[in-house]
């Protein structure tokens, strides 16, 4: 059972770093930086717990904040490039803040144990949750409110003003703005809560782990934040959830395969990205399960509606 609870621990923190990397891309960009917001998250929550005595929610919410300060600090040169360009930007903040944290040297000693960032030993004695008797069960539960939560926010936003504003400013910036959307606001707010949401999840791994270090926010952290909410889908929050769930069970499930579990996991992206290239749940998808639980009277029916073929055009 044990087992079980570990797993799904790691889906949850995981889906909050893919949930961040989808709220930047449905806003027309896309980040390769996202682990350095996970990376500020979990070292101010761990610091705020194992050296300054504070409890575990305001230390997850500190480290929420600040993470979503420097998204919105990041959020405005980023406006500047995009593509590839803003990908290697991002990617440059991300290790930026690795090597940050490479450097840093702030350790107490507390009984026997020296607590703290350590350069490159990392940052070890996170203990908050099992010095106070959590179990792994119960901090499950504290990751899954977590991710409640920020999915219920998802859910409001993709249903407000915002959030179409959001979906406008990626089909056409020009268009948008010039329908009166302020696009760099769009971005930038966009930014700074995805920011938010990754450094909620490396609080929150942090104190799961009890330990971080600078390796464990490199490259393959970034790769698979990206990759979840492109094989879940775009088109819906639900996309990077179902993301994260297979290819982590999937990580999980195939351990027995060794080397070729990692053939297996390139083979479904690769599949997804031909076959699907805006994620298994795309827009279309979104739009044909929402007509499902239309009445039947509300239903579109007419030539050209979802599912209904258009009349060919009769030359007199």
């Amino acid at each position: 059972m044990d087992y079980y609870i570990a797993i799904a621990s790691i889906i949850g923190i995981h889906t909050l770093l893919g949930l961040s990397v989808y709220l930047v891309a449905i806003s027309g960009q896309m980040s390769f930086g996202q682990q350095g917001f996970f990376a500020i998250g979990a070292y101010l929550a761990g610091m705020s717990t194992a050296l300054w005595g504070i409890g575990l929610l305001p230390a997850l919410a500190l480290g929420a904040v600040v993470a979503g300060l420097m998204g919105f600090v990041v959020g405005f040169p980023a406006l500047r490039v995009r593509g590839l360009y803003l990908a290697i930007a991002t990617y440059g903040f991300g290790e930026i803040v690795r090597l940050a944290f490479l450097n840093v040297r702030y350790t107490r000693t507390i009984g026997d144990r020296v607590v703290g960032p350590n350069g490159a030993e990392g940052f070890r004695h996170v203990r908050y949750v099992f010095d106070r008797g959590f179990t792994g069960a119960q901090y499950l539960a504290i990751i899954l409110a977590a991710l409640v939560v920020v999915i219920v926010l998802y859910y409001l936003l993709e249903r407000s003003k915002l959030g179409a504003k959001v979906r406008a400013v990626e089909e056409d910036e020009t268009a948008a703005a010039t329908v009166g959307i302020n696009v760099t606001q769009v971005k930038v707010l966009a930014f700074a809560a995805a920011g938010a949401v990754a450094g909620l999840g490396g609080g929150l791994f942090v104190h799961y782990s009890t330990y971080i270090d600078h390796d464990m926010v490199a490259l393959p952290l970034a790769i698979a934040a990206v990759t979840y909410p492109l094989l879940g889908g775009l088109g819906s929050f639900v996309g990077p959830i179902l993301g994260a769930v297979v290819l982590v069970g999937l990580t999980e499930g195939l351990r027995a395969l060794h080397e070729l579990r990692e053939f297996v996991y390139g083979a479904l992206i690769i599949l997804t990205m031909i076959f699907r290239p805006r994620g298994i749940v795309d827009e279309a998808l979104v739009l044909r399960v929402k007509t499902w639980f239309q009445p039947r009277a509300a239903r579109p029916s007419g030539p050209g509606a979802v599912g209904v073929p258009a009349e060919p055009m009769v030359r007199p």
